[in-house]
């Protein structure tokens, strides 16, 4: 693949009040990272045209939004975002258990920055899972599997993923933010690159299914 990964340059995320009107999950996607970079806790309450309000609270790694994650709208119109102070003696934004939060880091960072790298992460870094995503629960496809699957074996930069799992780099990009917003990627600047012995195209997913059904006990 020769696609080149865009990036996304750093910026703020909005501040109450200061919310513009936008399409798309990029901003929502840079407020989240931003309140998981705080050290104090704090909730996210999303206003979202034609929606409810999304609420979460990463206190209880939960969100409560009466949208189906099936009926994720790609190209929602935000029309607002409130940071809630919070503490850990305070009840919970919502009634628990809510959903895990999990499925909607997932769908938010596979529909933010239009392919390109999360601004938070590093050009010359390589990624590695620390912990399988519950396929279960996310909406996937049989390339995110095959993604998934290097991830969970080798260090790889967006570039190596579209390589190994033969996708185009804007797909292994989308995959790489999604899994980083969720926090389970670890980065390194030092990791050398992964090789692949030569093998069929056919022989090499076959491989990778194989450890990961082998990891999910299937």
């Amino acid at each position: 693949m020769t696609t080149e990964v865009q990036r996304v340059a750093a910026q703020a995320p909005p501040q109450p009040g200061e919310f513009p009107v936008t399409v798309g999950w990029t901003p929502a996607a840079m407020a989240v990272q931003a309140v998981l970079s705080l050290r104090t806790p704090v909730h996210l309450k999303m206003r979202i045209e034609s929606h409810e309000p999304l609420l979460i609270d990463f206190r209880h790694h939960a969100f409560s939004w009466s949208t189906p994650l099936e009926q994720f709208p790609v190209d929602a119109v935000h029309t607002g975002l409130q940071t809630v102070p919070t503490s850990p003696t305070d009840p919970p934004f919502f009634d628990l258990p809510g959903q895990d939060l999990d499925g909607l880091l997932w769908m938010m960072g596979l529909n933010a920055f239009d392919g390109g790298a999360a601004f938070w992460l590093s050009p010359d870094d390589r990624y590695r899972l620390t912990r399988w995503p519950n396929l279960t629960r996310h909406s996937h496809n049989l390339s995110h599997v095959r993604m998934i699957a290097v991830l969970g074996n080798a260090y790889a930069s967006a570039s190596e993923l579209a390589a190994f799992a033969d996708v185009d780099v804007s797909e292994a990009q989308r995959m790489i933010n999604a899994l980083s917003l969720m926090r389970i990627l670890v980065p390194s600047a030092a990791a050398p690159a992964a090789t692949m012995a030569p093998q069929t195209a056919e022989a090499k997913r076959e491989s990778l299914f194989s450890r990961l059904r082998k990891r999910l006990g299937r």
